[in-house]
């Protein structure tokens, strides 16, 4: 059994550092758009701008890898499925399939202009729509009652489901 060391004073140094840093806690957030044949690279190019440090962008590339005669498939053997996120102003990519990463499962800076043609170049093959969800901050050992918690703090996306995309 696990046996956590809890510390209060750890806890809440980590809090008042995640307010100095500008973290806003929230629910772990996943929100859902169309992704289909009618979107556009414009609507692509305005969702990839509203990209920050605090969420992950997930698609799956269906042209990721594939040998020159194979054809794509929706959530196929080839092709992979694409984390994006902003890390120090930039955009990086991962991307998997079958459980495993690819490229070493190493983050890989990714351009704007890439991403939007990459997206826009599979909409057809992501069942009709692309996820963005929050990022986890930290979690916690919290002391409630007799037992220990395990608390995890998410930033706070809820703005982007009230935006138009």
């Amino acid at each position: 059994m696990i046996n956590p060391r809890i510390s209060p004073i750890k806890n809440l140094l980590e809090t008042l550092i995640d307010r100095i840093r500008g973290f806003k806690y929230g629910e772990k957030g996943i929100i859902s758009i169309e992704l289909n044949e009618s979107t556009s690279k414009s609507e692509i190019e305005t969702l990839v701008s509203k990209l920050d440090h605090r969420m992950t962008l997930r698609f799956y590339d269906a042209f990721y890898g594939l040998q020159k005669d194979d054809k794509p498939w929706p959530h196929g053997d080839n092709g992979a499925f694409t984390d994006v996120t902003m890390k120090s102003g930039r955009l990086v990519a991962k991307r998997g399939n079958h459980g495993g990463y690819k490229d070493g499962g190493k983050w890989l800076k990714i351009s704007k202009q890439e991403l939007i043609d990459t997206i826009f170049k599979s909409r057809d093959f992501n069942f009709g729509k692309i996820k963005i969800e929050s990022r986890l901050i930290r979690t916690q050992w919290v002391k409630s009652m007799n037992s220990k918690v395990l608390v995890a703090y998410y930033h706070d996306i809820s703005e982007i489901n009230s935006q138009k995309t």
